[in-house]
């Protein structure tokens, strides 16, 4: 049996790392997943049953031991990709204490430049904003296709620098293609430019042009 300490870590990351954990099992495998939120356990079963298995839940010290298995051979693997089989298994991230929420539709495929602004994602408690960004950028780096490229700028530059919890997951995505790029402005500004870990330096001409082409463009 295959065991994940997922301690620690937040949505969807246990989920993720289960799918993977089965693919490798063979067939009628299991995987024994320790989390430490109710979220992760109930998309823990959800993904059971979307795998016609099983899910048997028992407490540990700290938290929960979720067992998956019983999943057919011809189900474990994950053919679709990840992000359509978290769909289809109802996986989803909800703001804690919003319960459950609906599970996002597939996106459509085309090349997409994300820009992130911000070392936090969205208003409001900034703690919350930390970690959303986080997951999000993990989620980014583990999804069937990359974005093209991503641009940090304003305080956003501070996460491709030393110090930034997100480093691992840029290099992933800068390693799987995605073309990294922080504001050389913005380094400067903060006074962090000798920090800079992972990717390039730009400037505002090219991400005017950036904005401008043909790529869908996200901000955050």
């Amino acid at each position: 049996m295959i065991v994940i300490d997922a301690f620690g870590e937040t949505c969807p990351k246990p989920v993720i790392r289960a799918m993977k954990a089965l693919a490798e099992s063979g067939a009628d495998g299991s995987v024994r997943v320790l989390v430490d939120n109710t979220v992760a356990v109930e998309n823990l079963k959800r993904l059971a049953a979307s795998k016609q298995g099983s899910a048997e839940v028992a407490e540990v010290e700290g938290g929960w031991a979720v067992t998956v298995s019983g999943v057919p051979a011809e189900l474990a693997g994950n053919p679709q990709g990840t992000d359509a089989a978290l769909a289809e298994a109802g996986i989803a991230c909800p703001v804690p204490g919003d319960g459950d929420a609906a599970a996002p539709a597939p996106v459509a495929r085309r090349q997409v430049t994300v820009f992130v602004g911000s070392s936090t994602f969205g208003q409001g408690a900034e703690e919350l904003g930390r970690i959303l960004i986080k997951g999000l950028v993990y989620a980014f780096s583990q999804a069937d296709e990359v974005p093209h490229r991503i641009v940090f700028f304003n305080d956003g530059a501070r996460l491709t620098c030393e110090g930034s919890e997100m480093l691992d997951d840029i290099r992933e995505l800068e390693r799987r293609g995605c073309e990294v790029l922080t504001c050389g402005t913005c380094l400067d500004f903060h006074g962090i430019k000798d920090r800079l870990a992972v990717g390039g330096v730009t400037n505002l001409y090219a991400i005017s042009e950036i904005a401008l082409g043909p790529d869908k463009v996200v901000t955050l």
